[in-house]
């Protein structure tokens, strides 16, 4: 504990872009250190798209290491000069960010804040693999109480005694947090919807052919991944495959996807999280937040053609970074595709180091057009 202090306070004095590793999981935080206190510490903290998002406090217990150097940090600290240079679009700061004193517990003073805000912070606890997501409505002298919103699940409404003892982690003025806050200050007119899932017995095509029609937001699972499921319009269908025009868990363009029909699970048509999604978009494209500067959000596809085989050579052609998923094991390769032929095509493969010779047949899914490819586009053309 001694060292990971002494990092700590080294990080605050000399302003030090650092990882903060978690115990007991592979989840960490970048950023600055905003405040250090006598059990906690407090970072304002970056995205993977290198732009600032909020902040997070953390209990020193929960604290594996901190990181000063490294080939991650090298990459983060490209990203956060790509966004400034290209003036990527982020929320603007907080009109009334956070103060804290360091002498005093910094639990208790975010818990007293956020109840006076009612802004949602994110809450996760010892002994307890749940990220609590709510609002806090009482603050006593150890412990706060939370009011839990489930994006998921408009039905599971709850208020948690939390104990300051056990806060591991508290995020606050994210990003995510500020869509929730918006979307909870209508709380009372949230109508749950019943889940209308699709499991895949060979009817997919049908029902994304009339999800395009509609234009409404669906989630896409593919199977052996119960972990990722993308949210979408449909942009094309065909019998053998589907584009997708993503969203991401803030409501912003995602890039596009396109998906082996014959890999998919399910098709999710209504829910409370595609309700979730869709306010957050809705929020976004009215503040003109929808969208890096960067990214093309107005692509149409020919659902006639061989999609796998046009986009990679595309790939290929103009340098593209692309991530493809294939049926073994679920592998998965990002990077620009070389040596394409019409049944083939190398990819490097970050795992091994090594290229590998791709077979179409075998692709499961390509995504491409999102922010983290162009980040790895940038960070190619830089020779860095």
């Amino acid at each position: 504990m001694d060292a990971i202090l002494m990092s700590l306070m080294a990080a605050l004095n000399e302003q030090l872009l650092i990882n903060v590793y978690q115990r007991d999981t592979e989840d960490f935080y970048t950023g600055y250190v905003q405040v250090l206190g006598k059990t906690s510490v407090v970072l304002s903290t970056y995205n993977d798209a290198g732009l600032a998002d909020g902040s997070v406090l953390i209990s020193f217990t929960a604290i594996d290491q901190v990181e000063f150097a490294g080939d991650d940090l090298d990459d983060m600290t490209f990203r956060i000069e790509v966004a400034e240079d290209r003036h990527f679009i982020a929320l603007p700061a907080p009109a009334h960010p956070y103060a804290f004193d360091p002498t005093r517990d910094l639990i208790g003073q975010l818990a007293a804040q956020a109840h006076q805000s009612q802004e949602v912070i994110l809450v996760m606890l010892a002994d307890d693999d749940a990220y609590l997501e709510g609002q806090v409505t009482a603050v006593a002298a150890d412990r706060f109480t939370l009011a839990v919103f489930n994006k998921f699940n408009y039905t599971d409404v709850r208020y948690l005694q939390v104990d300051f003892t056990d806060v591991l982690v508290i995020e606050f003025q994210g990003l995510e947090l500020h869509l929730e806050t918006t979307v909870v200050q209508n709380r009372d007119q949230l109508q749950h919807v019943r889940t209308d899932i699709h499991q895949n017995d060979g009817q997919l095509a049908a029902i994304l052919s009339d999800a395009q029609v509609s234009g409404q937001l669906v989630a896409v699972m593919p199977q052996g991944n119960a972990a990722q499921f993308y949210v979408g319009r449909v942009l094309a269908v065909n019998p053998t495959v589907v584009v997708l025009q993503l969203r991401d868990m803030a409501g912003q363009f995602g890039g596009y996807v396109v998906l082996r029909l014959t890999g998919l699970q399910s098709v999710t048509l209504a829910s409370d999280y595609l309700q979730t999604i869709g306010a957050y978009t809705a929020w976004m494209t009215a503040h003109h937040l929808e969208k890096q500067p960067v990214l093309n959000a107005d692509r149409e596809f020919d659902a006639g053609s061989d999609l796998f085989v046009s986009l990679v050579g595309e790939a290929a052609a103009f340098d593209r970074v692309i991530r493809v998923r294939t049926k073994e094991a679920g592998a998965q390769y990002m990077g620009v595709p070389r040596n394409v032929t019409g049944t083939t095509f190398v990819m490097h493969a970050d795992d091994t180091d090594e290229d590998e010779t791709l077979s179409f047949g075998a692709v499961q899914e390509l995504a491409f057009g999102h922010v983290y490819a162009y980040l790895q586009e940038a960070r190619l053309h830089s020779g860095r």
